[in-house]
């Protein structure tokens, strides 16, 4: 009885060995097959892409980052065409949504795309930067370059101090019509607007709230101001006012 027993253990070693073994070779032969099945078989191909929302990303972009994830809709998830349509456009778009039909020839893609808006333009040197209300820079050849002008020697600058240089704009485009050029220098901020308006301040860096609601006091006051000077503490010069 005990041999009996010892050969049945055995043989049920040899056939657990043998499934393993059977297992193994099938995960195998499915991981060689299965790209290939993937790259033949219609159900897997991308057959149309529909766009919505892109109102100047060109359409072409989208179908180019399509085949480079192998027009494939296993790989073309929301996260993947995000990144590598920022990688296509310059860190243009904020956000990708995918739906998915499904037919035998294939699938058609949905994608709804949020574009970023320029809300600044940044100019260093001969390179030209955006960035949207979110502090987010980004630039593509068909955005259309957005006033203010912001002249700085360095972009780290302007996404430094962000936060600041947003509420100054948005002061400014409430008080004047248009808000032309804004230079920033290691000694002062000039801003440039409709009329030559000519406002001057401290350096970006040591703008404060306090500066901003004593500019938006001074405009509320002195609508018709041509210059206003707030880069002495606790004064300012106001010229043109009436």
């Amino acid at each position: 009885m005990k041999k009996e027993g010892k050969k049945a253990g055995r043989r049920h070693a040899v056939i657990g060995y043998i499934l393993v073994a059977a297992w193994i070779f099938s995960m195998a032969l499915a991981g060689f097959f299965m790209p290939v099945l993937m790259d033949t078989l219609p159900y897997f191909k991308v057959k149309a892409i529909q766009v919505e929302g892109n109102r100047v990303l060109p359409a072409y972009v989208f179908s180019k980052a399509a085949l480079e994830l192998k027009n494939n809709w296993l790989f073309i998830t929301e996260g993947r065409l995000l990144a590598l349509l920022n990688v296509l456009t310059g860190n243009s778009v904020e956000e990708v949504k995918i739906d998915r039909t499904f037919q035998k020839d294939g699938v058609i893609l949905k994608v709804r795309v949020k574009e970023r808006e320029p809300f600044l333009t940044v100019v260093e040197g001969e390179k030209m930067i955006f960035f949207d209300r979110k502090g987010v820079p980004f630039f593509y050849k068909y955005f259309t370059p957005q006033r203010p002008y912001i002249y700085s020697q360095s972009v780290d600058l302007v996404k430094e101090n962000f936060s600041i240089l947003k509420s100054l704009v948005d002061i400014c485009k409430e008080h004047l019509s248009r808000v032309d050029n804004i230079y920033l220098s290691e000694s002062d901020t000039v801003i440039y607007g409709n009329n030559h308006t000519r406002i001057l301040l401290p350096a970006i860096e040591q703008i404060s709230d306090t500066t901003l609601k004593r500019l938006s006091s001074i405009y509320n006051i002195s609508m018709e101001a041509k210059e206003v000077d707030l880069t002495t503490e606790g004064m300012a010069i106001i010229k043109g006012g009436e």
